[in-house]
C-alpha cells in the first residue's frame, strides 16, 4: 500500500482503488504510467491538479520503492545503465 494520501483521488475516481491492489507489481507501475498519458484517441479530458499531482507522488514513490519495476531513463533497458546505489534526489 502506498504511503501517499489517496484519499481525495479515491473519492473523485473510486475506480483507481486498485493501486492498492496492484502495488508492488510492474502491473501496478503500469497501471499509473498509463493514467499519465492520453491513450484514448484525444478523449481523455486529464485530472484535477490535486489528483494529477497525487498520481505523480505514487509514481514516485512507487520507483523509489520498487527501483527494479522502474524501466524509464536508466532502467533496465538502458544500456548504459543508472547507478541506482546513488542518491540522485
Amino acid at each position: 500500500m502506498p504511503n501517499t494520501d489517496t484519499s481525495r483521488l479515491y473519492a473523485d475516481h473510486p475506480h483507481l482503488t486498485r493501486i492498492d491492489e496492484l502495488w508492488g507489481t510492474r502491473a501496478c507501475r503500469d497501471f499509473i504510467s498509463e493514467l499519465m498519458n492520453e491513450t484514448r484517441g484525444g478523449s481523455r479530458t486529464g485530472f484535477a491538479p490535486e489528483n494529477a499531482s497525487t498520481i505523480m507522488r505514487l509514481l514516485m514513490e512507487h520507483d523509489r520503492e520498487y527501483p527494479d519495476l522502474d524501466d524509464s531513463l536508466g532502467g533496465n533497458w538502458y544500456s548504459g545503465g543508472l547507478d541506482r546505489s546513488r542518491n540522485l534526489e
